[in-house]
């Protein structure tokens, strides 16, 4: 199951629930006071690919690239 972020609007208490994809568009209740509590939506976490050589050895080359794995490099 995914875990949703919720934020209180009385308290402003913020926590995270893991809860099934049926439940996450319903509103929860802060477990600190009680009070009415919003499903928070964040930005998705972004990829990075680190290391060398990623775009040659996983793509197709053209006839004029200048990579350097193309010109022999490492």
């Amino acid at each position: 199951m995914p875990i949703y972020s919720y934020k209180c609007s009385s308290c402003g208490n913020t926590y995270d629930a893991m809860k099934s994809f049926s439940e996450a568009d319903e509103d929860d209740v802060c477990p600190k006071c009680g009070g009415d509590a919003k499903r928070m939506f964040s930005d998705p976490a972004a990829v990075i690919y680190k290391g060398s050589g990623y775009y040659c050895t996983d793509n197709p080359h053209s006839a004029g690239c200048n990579c350097g794995q193309c010109k022999g490099g490492n």
